[in-house]
């Protein structure tokens, strides 16, 4: 069972798979876009055509496979051997994406849109049953916050990694090898997310049977889907504007500075920040004090994003600190949300447990589609840094906004009855 105190080894398994998870969806945040356009040579337009085909069908496909987790009881088990499956399939997809700058250019529109889908079919698999274990692996609230910090904090790493080859990806291409080296550090992501989600599912099949089914008691009626409206809309917002910043990063980096390393440095600072908070915010906010943490979290990204904004083009370092900043506040939104989500996902009836989590990936997925079609039209020729960090600064600072309003409907609340002792009958948690 995830986030127990006294099993925090299990935790961690799920920690190190998640990061390898993380490999690929900061691949394709980060670097994806980048890829298709500046070294296999796409047209923005067959860029945002491809993965926005690819987002759009794998998010039919989330719902699809949130349909079949939760047939029979055993969801912590059913689940874990899906990831693994899932991790399999996405590894074999992704060096054949990154296999499209190797091929001559005609085929390249047809080929990349081909794995794309296929990687997002295997995607969605191993994305929607390895989250799904945040609600059915768990047996209270306090367990739900651990894990989605450690999840949080193995995304920043995952992030971290996928930004620390930025730089050299960006130097590689200038000297036109940067095709090479994305096969070299797909097959190594592959290799990484494989054996983890692989041990996860061991570690998770070898559990005492009496934690295989996770059902904590509820205390009054359960609820339906349409109660997780907010953390739905929240999803759409963190999806839209935040990762505007995430993908346009590597063209600003490539636009605004002539070093690499500068570049790459600015989006190393960004996924610093996430993993920075996580201890932070596990510790100054508990369950019952998560809307502060909203809060708190989604003024820091804006003021990250204001930063960045103003900053002037001959001191790297205000972009630097902007950017840890944004980090900083996007991964004490992210972990909010995802234990928020989870926590209430919890009080779902067992068959709609892997429904919701679909949902909540497919309207990651949707709102994806339609971001590239954002960056698609922001990356043309003719735009100058000035106008790209216009658009990488708008997002966060309106998701923000958003998030704060959204926030005291998605959590908690901070005194009286908390979705804790709602939920596992248990006693509230102790408010400060």
């Amino acid at each position: 069972m995830l986030g127990r105190r006294d099993r925090w080894s299990t935790t961690a398994v799920y920690g190190a798979a998640h990061y390898g998870k993380s490999l690929f969806w900061y691949g394709g945040e980060v670097l994806f876009a980048f890829f298709l356009t500046e070294v296999a040579g796409l047209t923005p337009a067959h860029m945002a055509g491809v993965l926005a085909i690819g987002f759009l069908i794998s998010a039919i496909f989330d719902l699809q496979a949130g349909r079949i987790l939760f047939r029979r009881s055993a969801g912590m088990r059913r689940a874990a051997g899906l990831q693994s499956l899932g991790a399999i399939f996405s590894g074999v997809a992704l060096v054949g994406v990154v296999a499209t700058a190797l091929l001559p250019y005609p085929m390249r529109v047809g080929w990349a849109l081909t794995t794309g889908v296929l990687f997002r079919l295997a995607f969605a698999v191993y994305d929607v049953s390895q989250n799904s274990l945040m609600a059915n692996a768990t047996a209270e609230v306090e367990a739900r916050s651990r894990v989605a910090v450690t999840r949080i904090f193995a995304s920043g790493l995952g992030n971290l990694s996928v930004a620390a080859v930025v730089g050299p990806l960006i130097a590689a291409e200038r000297r036109g090898g940067g095709g090479v080296m994305l096969i070299v550090l797909a097959l190594i992501a592959a290799l990484v997310a494989i054996t983890t989600a692989v041990l996860l599912n061991r570690r998770l099949r070898g559990s005492d049977p009496a934690d295989l089914d996770v059902q904590s008691p509820l205390k009054g009626p359960s609820l339906g889907l349409a109660a997780l409206w907010p953390l739905f809309a929240m999803m759409v917002l963190m999806m839209l504007g935040p990762s505007l910043f995430q993908k346009l990063e590597p063209y600003f980096a490539a636009r605004a500075f002539a070093s690499s390393t500068t570049g790459g440095a600015l989006i190393i600072a960004a996924a610093a920040g996430v993993c920075c908070g996580q201890p932070l915010w596990l510790m100054v906010f508990p369950p019952s004090r998560r809307i502060a943490l909203f809060t708190v979290s989604a003024l820091l990204q804006a003021a990250g994003a204001v930063i960045f904004l103003l900053a002037p083009f001959d001191a790297p370092i205000a972009f630097v600190i902007g950017a840890w900043l944004f980090g900083l506040g996007n991964g004490g939104l992210g972990m909010a949300k995802w234990a928020s989500f989870s926590d209430w996902a919890s009080r779902l009836p067992i068959h709609r447990q892997g429904p919701a989590f679909a949902i909540f990936s497919a309207l990651a997925k949707i709102t994806l589609a339609l971001g590239v079609l954002i960056v698609a039209a922001a990356i043309h020729p003719d735009a100058t840094p000035k106008d790209l960090r216009g658009f990488m600064a708008a997002g966060p600072v309106l998701t923000s906004i958003g998030m704060i309003i959204l926030a005291r409907r998605a959590a908690p609340r901070e005194t009286g009855d908390t979705l804790a002792s709602e939920t596992m009958g248990a006693s509230p948690p102790r408010t400060s």
